[in-house]
This record gives C-alpha cells, sequence and structure tokens, in this order.
C-alpha cells in the first residue's frame, strides 16, 4: 500500500509541477482560477493509484487500506508541489507573489512570509481535497460485499 501509494505521489507531483511550468511558460500563472486543475490532477493520480492497489491485492481490498493509498498518494504529491512553490516563489515567482497578494486570498501575512503561507495553503488544499477524493473514490473501488449493517 506504501509503495503504490508514494509510486502515484510522485506521479503526482510530477503532473502537477509540469502543468504549473506549462502555465507559466504560457504566462497564464496569474489566473488563479485555472488552479482548479491541480484538484483534476489530484484526482486522476487518485484514483490510479486506489485502482493500482485494487489490483495488486486481486481485486480483495480492504476499505481502509484503499483510502489509504489515496491519502498517501495526496500527501506525497501535495508536500512537493507544495516544496516546489516554495522554492519556485523564492528563486523566480515575484510577479505570482504580487499576483496572490493583490487577491487577498493569501491574507496578510503573504508578504513577510510567503514561503511558510504559500507551503501551508497548499498542504491544506492539497490534503483536504486528497482525503475527500480519497473517500469519493473508495465507493467505486470498494468489495461489493461492504455494506452498512441493516441495509438491504
Amino acid at each position: 500500500m506504501e509503495k503504490i501509494g508514494i509510486k502515484y505521489g510522485l506521479f503526482t507531483a510530477a503532473a502537477l509541477i509540469i502543468y504549473f511550468v506549462l502555465m507559466h511558460l504560457l504566462g497564464l500563472t496569474h489566473i488563479t482560477e485555472l488552479r482548479f486543475l491541480n484538484g483534476l490532477i489530484l484526482a486522476v493520480g487518485i484514483t490510479i493509484a486506489i485502482k493500482s492497489y485494487k489490483h495488486s491485492v486481486n481485486g480483495n481490498i480492504s476499505y481502509f487500506k484503499g483510502l489509504g493509498t489515496g491519502i498517501m498518494t495526496a500527501i506525497v504529491g501535495t508536500t512537493l508541489f507544495a516544496v516546489f512553490m516554495v522554492i519556485y516563489i523564492n528563486i523566480a515567482g515575484a510577479e505570482l507573489l504580487e499576483t496572490l497578494s493583490a487577491e487577498q486570498y493569501f491574507g496578510q501575512r503573504i508578504n513577510t512570509t510567503p514561503g511558510i503561507v504559500i507551503f501551508a495553503v497548499l498542504m491544506l488544499e492539497g490534503v483536504i481535497s486528497g482525503v475527500l477524493i480519497s473517500f469519493i473514490a473508495m465507493q467505486f473501488f470498494k468489495r461489493k460485499d461492504m455494506k452498512v449493517p441493516g441495509s438491504p
């Protein structure tokens, strides 16, 4: 379970970084609404990770182990992407930092501690989204015999 979560977490982080670099090259980093696609990339990574885990256990997936695989994928992918973004902001992200400061989404402290604020917000967004996506995905990947006691 952990190896699959780490493996797909690395793939997810790579996809998020490639997407950000592509947006940077196209000059679209100032459009904060495009961050929504980060959630879609995360959802794809988590879903593929859980599917891979289910395949590795021949379909006999434990609900909580599948859920853990998705959450592990989200944590690894989000952490690596957040670290990348902190490095980017410190090296070449003055323009992006100005855009984020103007949005007030990140609060007043972004000007004094941009690295901490960027990392914290990205971790919160990624991990919370990842947990929710994992719960949703497990509804599709759970075994058919997993039912709520007393339900039809």
